[in-house]
């Protein structure tokens, strides 16, 4: 074969405690090496991240490349050196099973050449936070969707190039972007449980999870302005707007139960926070059929909301989050809840 059937990019930043995993799981594959290629990006790592993934070359058809930037930039510089029929984005803290590229290529031959990919399961190990949120994710999210993490993201090159690669203008959902011009160029976007990977990135603690929600809410602003007809991002919007709102309730609260004397103030905005919470829970947990999760939604979703109103006044981080690995957390469409 002179050129690899598929190409896999995936951008890495100071990825030294996961990049190793994320390329053992790739020499693993059960399909010979010589048919796929694989390209590391390098967004400037002051770590052993290079040395581990040159420490593959004789495992796999590796290129490293070098590109300063974001994430979407990266991802768009590795398309541009694939010679591959396909492309698989993965991310650097993404672990694929054994038969992830043989399944990814037979359903990629038999498409039409839109996305496809898979919603990330969770490592085994997960705290009861990870398990809440993204348990069943992997399983539940399956056939025409509105998007795909582009994190485990797949698209065939001439469609990739027919749309113009990632838009190296968005910080965040630029996964949603991606998918939302394939399908209005009429492509599909699917999504396949065979096709999950392992997010070793996976938020654990409340730390790591209001962090992650605050970046991905910072992509509201323009996202939500690009698509405002998109009712997701109608969805997402209006729910940071009524937690801003109480949050500010509750700011004011105790200045004006002083100044009326009536303490009542002090519980009119936690109440109207943990009412909204509450709802989110219920819903998430009758849409999952699973009720039991109502009480550990609650507190998830009080921080989510808090997270996304705070990012749409830019409180918060400018930066990619990162998890307690030191492994970006994959970007992905700012969302109400998970769905």
């Amino acid at each position: 074969m002179n050129c690899p059937l598929i190409s896999i990019i995936i951008p890495a930043l100071n990825e030294e405690k996961v990049i190793g995993k994320c390329l053992a799981s790739l020499a693993a594959q059960n399909i010979d090496c010589h048919e796929f290629e694989v390209f590391v990006v390098d967004n400037g790592s002051q770590d052993s991240t290079i040395e581990i993934a040159r420490g593959f070359q004789n495992q796999l058809n590796l290129s490293i490349l070098s590109k300063s930037g974001n994430i979407s930039a990266a991802r768009n510089f590795g398309a541009a050196s694939a010679k591959g029929q396909f492309l698989a984005f993965l991310d650097a803290d993404c672990c694929a099973p054994s038969g992830w590229l043989r399944r990814a290529i037979a359903l990629m031959q038999s498409g039409d050449g839109g996305v496809i990919g898979g919603y990330h399961a969770i490592p085994t190990s997960s705290s009861w936070i990870a398990k809440s949120w993204w348990g069943d994710l992997a399983r539940t999210k399956k056939g025409a969707v509105s998007y795909i993490p582009s994190g485990t993201l797949l698209v065939s090159q001439r469609v990739f190039r027919e749309i113009g690669g990632f838009d190296a203008g968005l910080r965040t959902s630029e996964d949603f972007d991606l998918c939302h011009r394939a399908a209005s160029a009429g492509y599909h976007v699917l999504a396949y449980p065979e096709l999950s990977t392992v997010h070793l990135g996976t938020p654990q603690t409340f730390k790591a999870f209001y962090h992650q929600h605050n970046w991905h809410g910072s992509g509201v602003r323009t996202a939500f302005l690009e698509n405002i007809f998109h009712p997701r991002f109608l969805k997402t919007f209006l729910l940071t707007l009524y937690t801003m709102f109480w949050t500010i309730v509750t700011l004011l609260g105790a200045p004006v139960a002083i100044m009326t004397k009536h303490a009542l103030f002090l519980l009119v905005g936690p109440a109207f926070l943990l009412l909204g919470a509450v709802a989110m829970a219920i819903r998430d947990a009758a849409m999952r059929q699973r009720l039991s999760l109502i009480l550990p939604l609650i507190p998830l979703y009080l921080v989510y909301g808090i997270a996304r109103s705070l990012s749409l006044i830019s409180v918060g981080d400018r930066r990619m989050p990162r998890t307690s690995g030191g492994s970006p957390v994959a970007p992905s469409i700012a969302k109400v809840g998970r769905h």
